[in-house]
């Protein structure tokens, strides 16, 4: 007996009408962040490609332990020095989008059913691919993702057997 796959994720949201607040907001850009990474795109693509309502938003709190050396300071040229002890601390990161220009990532093609538009990926396509998938069930659609050098990724897409 074979299952035949069928797709889960619902039909995307339709583009609203222009000239109104919510295709402002359509046109906007928007980051989706990631373990690893972000994607930036309108967000009318983005929504248009996930269903982010399905998508397990969790905080994804990475910790990272610092240790910090004794040092020797001196407040004014010739003056006495202090000694600053060594210490111990804890670290917590978020999913994050750096916002300096130099972060602004490298640009990938998203090509999926309804069309095909162009973001910014920070981070690796590895962390991508591996968030896609563990997201699959919010892909509306197939997914691929083509690198800047061509390398096509993907299909990433919603299936489950019934």
């Amino acid at each position: 007996m074979t299952q035949t796959p069928t797709v889960r994720a619902g039909t995307p949201p339709a583009v609203p009408a222009i000239n109104t607040p919510e295709y402002e907001r359509w046109t906007k850009e928007s980051s989706l962040a990631f373990p690893g990474g972000t994607l930036t795109a309108a967000y009318g693509n983005l929504i248009q490609t996930l269903d982010v309502n399905m998508i397990g938003f969790s905080c994804n709190v990475s910790t990272k332990n610092v240790s910090v050396k004794e040092t020797t300071v001196t407040r004014t040229i010739g003056g006495a020095s202090s000694v600053r002890k060594a210490y111990n601390y804890t670290k917590k990161q978020f999913n994050k989008k750096n916002s300096s220009l130099a972060a602004a990532g490298y640009q990938v093609r998203i090509r999926t059913g309804i069309g095909e538009y162009t973001a910014r990926l920070t981070g690796s396509m590895e962390d991508l691919a591996t968030y896609l998938c563990s997201n699959a069930a919010a892909i509306y659609d197939s997914v691929y993702v083509y690198s800047p050098r061509g390398a096509e990724y993907g299909p990433f897409t919603s299936t489950v057997a019934p």
